[in-house]
């Protein structure tokens, strides 16, 4: 890419033959909605070092990174940035005065700046030209943030800017695409590209397969097509698509003495939590895994009218008061702040209040270890994005390559209406809610459990060479 490294940080790339015309682009707007991990952010970066250093009759020049919110910026941005500018660009060659942490920029000695921003402060991008930028995770940006934010500000010779992202639905960033792609956008290129087209110039055949592998094993059919095919898919009306009555419904006995997880959403109308159990699956649908332990659904609580946690809690007791297993708890974060008990306490506390005395009270049976309390609360600090827990769901149901890894017993009846008719408001990636406001609540409950037991995750795959 370069005869001569600017600094150690620029290993050498092996590119395909897209990944080269992305490097080489002059347009002025180059989108690259391309599947993860596979050079577009790091030719990015390059790209905007190489314009930095160039030289340029324009004085002052201000370069730009920016992702969604300033944290997100700096995480993947601000210490390659530094380690990727050659100490005799500085504007003194002291990398500790030239280069401020305190308002993440870079000052080079022509008098340019290389600033790190999060677009969630459209104000960062604004107060003067901007000659070249990156704007990442671009479907996670507010709409308006290119059109009204960026592009004025790009009005010199030589400004451009490069923006990428995986690709999310049908979003602004997928507007953006089409409009490159129809020339409805002057001076403007689209570049994509497939994990299976890149990604064994990085790791080797076969380490590459064995990664897509890992992905399709664990991801459901949308999620992939994005994150490793750079397709923007079509939005699915039906939430969870990859559910399906006859592949997942089935007796899913109780084992008293097995851990018991508990999924809870906190509602006054209903009251709801869904009960489930994990082991290995001895039936006889093909589809269904059997090497590591399904999710069972042994039974959900749903309380139509005036309900709250306590009342919750009772009914759990009642049915499972006498379970010798150990008792596992996920929950809504936000109950943490209170909602169907503000006198009494959070939601959460109440939890821990109610089922402690009984689940915490005495050992575990013999032969399956000893603890002072059975009782284990597992809540995050905060929610996942809805996105990243009905992704956990979908590909627990039913991931790329047709692995199930989920059985409900007929009793939930609630959860699986919930599978069944939980909708997307039309035309966009939001849980219709007041559409169908009985809906929705227990399949919550089931992904906040689901996300802690089994988040969805890409397989891990460090790059040091590209």
């Amino acid at each position: 890419m370069t005869a001569i490294a600017p600094t150690s940080r620029w290993t050498p790339a092996n590119l395909h033959p897209m990944q080269m015309a992305f490097w080489q682009s002059t347009a002025v707007v180059n989108a690259t909605s391309a599947c993860r991990r596979s050079f577009k952010t790091e030719a990015s970066k390059r790209r905007l070092i190489r314009a930095a250093l160039t030289p340029s009759p324009h004085a002052g020049r201000r370069f730009f990174a920016c992702a969604p919110t300033e944290l997100q910026a700096y995480t993947i941005f601000f210490e390659d940035l530094c380690a990727m500018t050659p100490t005799f660009a500085l504007r003194t060659g002291n990398p500790d005065r030239d280069i401020r942490r305190s308002d993440l920029t870079i000052h080079l000695r022509d008098g340019a700046i290389i600033r790190v921003a999060g677009t969630d402060r459209p104000s960062r991008l604004e107060g003067g030209f901007w000659d070249g930028g990156i704007c990442d995770e671009y479907g996670d940006c507010r709409p308006e943030i290119l059109e009204q934010h960026i592009l004025p500000m790009m009005v010199r010779p030589g400004a451009y800017i490069d923006i990428i992202g995986t690709p999310c639905g049908r979003n602004h960033w997928y507007t953006l695409v089409e409009r490159i792609k129809s020339g409805d956008l002057p001076n403007a290129a689209h570049f994509t590209w497939t994990g299976a087209e890149v990604l064994h110039l990085y790791l080797g055949r076969e380490r590459a397969e064995e990664v897509l592998a890992q992905a399709r094993a664990t991801m459901d059919e949308d999620t992939f097509s994005a994150e490793w095919e750079g397709a923007f898919t079509s939005p699915r009306n039906q939430v969870f698509y990859t559910f399906r009555d006859a592949d997942h419904v089935e007796r899913c006995d109780y084992d008293p003495k097995a851990t018991l997880f508990i999924g809870f959403d906190f509602n006054i109308s209903p009251g709801c939590a869904i009960l489930a159990q994990e082991r290995r699956f001895k039936g006889d649908n093909p589809h269904v895994d059997r090497v590591e332990d399904v999710t069972m659904c042994v039974d959900e609580v749903w309380i139509e009218q005036n309900s709250n946690t306590r009342k919750v809690c009772a009914e759990i007791i009642r049915r499972y008061g006498s379970h010798e297993g150990e008792v596992w708890v996920a929950a809504d974060a936000s109950g943490g702040a209170g909602h169907s008990s503000q006198v009494s306490g959070s939601d959460l506390d109440l939890i821990e209040q109610c089922l402690s005395p009984v689940f915490g009270s005495r050992p575990i049976a013999e032969g399956y270890g000893s603890t002072p309390n059975r009782l284990t609360m597992d809540i995050g600090s905060s929610n996942p994005p809805v996105v990243a827990r009905v992704n956990s769901v979908n590909a627990r149901l039913r991931s790329v390559d047709g692995t199930i890894r989920v059985r409900i017993d007929p009793k939930c009846q609630h959860l699986i209406r919930d599978f069944e008719g939980v909708q997307y408001k039309k035309g966009s990636n939001d849980i219709d809610k007041a559409g169908a406001p009985e809906l929705s609540h227990i399949s919550d409950a089931f992904g906040y459990l689901i996300h802690r037991l089994h988040p969805m995750t890409e397989a891990l795959t460090v790059v040091t060479r590209f």
